[in-house]
């Protein structure tokens, strides 16, 4: 069975300075009724998600801000005094946890701009190409932490920003801003924003302020099938520790693939993932290296490398997976369904779960690749 998926930042600058493709099976996907699914084909070009935020001038972006709030209800998300480098700003988003921000506010007026999001990593490399390659000056590529992006003028001098959501969470301190080399593989460009474990945040306290301490003394203990459940149509995922019961430092779960099930090739961009096979075989592409896993048999892999695995013996393939830092459960989330809600039959893919998938995905730190 194969699936596709697609998912339909001049000088005053300078001063301030998914596709994702399912391979399980050589078969064509059917539906519940029997008719084939209809397949969608690549685009030979990028395809952006449009026009995503705009940067403003303001002459006192903390008072546009509090209009802003006032009237559209949004969240002030970040800003910096006039003393800062950039200027007095301010940034705004009326759903934080999806953008990190939607308005931004900017006392000098050359850093006024548009912003156009792109779905993945690859395309931000692909659109990045394009534009060079029509002889457009781009004037530089920035890690905001939130995202990487670039940015150049349109023919009347306008600030275009070209930027992908790294699925980094804003911490408030907008804006920031690191030279960003698109040269890099994404494997170096992925580990330089990914989060600090919960085990160096400063003063014992882990991401998501838990006492290191108080978490660590605590004895747990998971009775077989009492962690929640949430299943999807190529795995099942039954969660045994989470973030929150581990201080942010690690999230734990069994894993249950069928035969022929398995992920698209993807990477994450904030933790690491361990896998530890208990039953049937386990074939995980990483990079270009093809490992089989049998019982027993152990899988590390470092944040920022693409991967993926299937299941290709004839039984259940059982394995447990570790992610630290812990997050990783948000998407499951998101992206599955409750285990309660599945019915006894697995229906296949369909476009729904795929939406999902991706959307979670984008918010998780995730990006699904296409196939090599």
């Amino acid at each position: 069975m194969s699936i596709t998926l697609i998912e339909d930042t001049e000088e005053g600058l300078e001063q301030g300075t998914q596709q994702a493709s399912l391979n399980l099976q050589p078969d064509t996907l059917r539906l519940d009724d029997g008719a084939r699914a209809s397949q969608v084909k690549a685009p030979t070009g990028c395809r952006n998600t449009g026009v995503h935020h705009v940067g403003l001038y303001a002459k006192d972006p903390a008072a546009s801000a509090e209009f802003y709030k006032d009237v559209f209800g949004m969240e002030i998300v970040g800003g910096s005094e006039p003393g800062h480098p950039f200027g007095a700003t301010a940034f705004l988003s009326s759903r934080p946890d999806e953008e990190s921000h939607e308005v931004a506010l900017f006392a000098n007026p050359a850093l006024a701009h548009v912003a156009f999001k792109v779905s993945s990593l690859a395309e931000l490399r692909s659109l990045h190409a394009h534009v060079a390659e029509r002889n457009i000056k781009i004037k530089f590529a920035v890690d905001h932490h939130v995202s990487f992006a670039f940015y150049f003028a349109d023919p009347d001098g306008n600030m275009i920003e070209v930027y992908w959501p790294t699925g980094v969470q804003s911490d408030g301190l907008q804006p920031y801003m690191e030279p960003l080399d698109l040269a890099q593989p994404d494997e170096v460009l992925l580990r330089n924003i990914a989060p600090k474990p919960a085990e160096v945040v400063a003063d014992g306290m882990s991401a998501n302020g838990t006492e290191i301490e108080s978490w660590r003394s605590q004895v747990k203990y998971v009775p077989d099938g009492t962690g929640p459940t949430y299943k999807s149509p190529i795995d099942q995922v039954a969660f045994l520790l989470t973030g929150e019961q581990t201080g942010g430092a690690f999230f734990m779960a069994d894993v249950t693939v069928p035969p022929g099930g398995g992920t698209p090739p993807h990477i994450h961009g904030r933790e690491e993932e361990t896998f530890y096979l208990q039953q049937g075989t386990l074939t995980v592409q990483v990079g270009d290296k093809t490992l089989t896993a049998s019982p027993g048999d152990l899988v590390q892999l470092p944040r920022g490398i693409v991967h993926c695995f299937q299941n290709t013996g004839n039984v259940d393939a059982k394995f447990l997976v570790m992610a630290a830092p812990a997050g990783l459960e948000k998407f499951f989330e998101e992206a599955f369904y409750p285990a309660a809600d599945w019915p006894d039959v697995m229906p296949p893919m369909n476009d729904a779960f795929m939406a999902r998938l991706l959307t979670a995905a984008a918010k998780c730190g995730l990006t699904f690749l296409p196939p090599a």
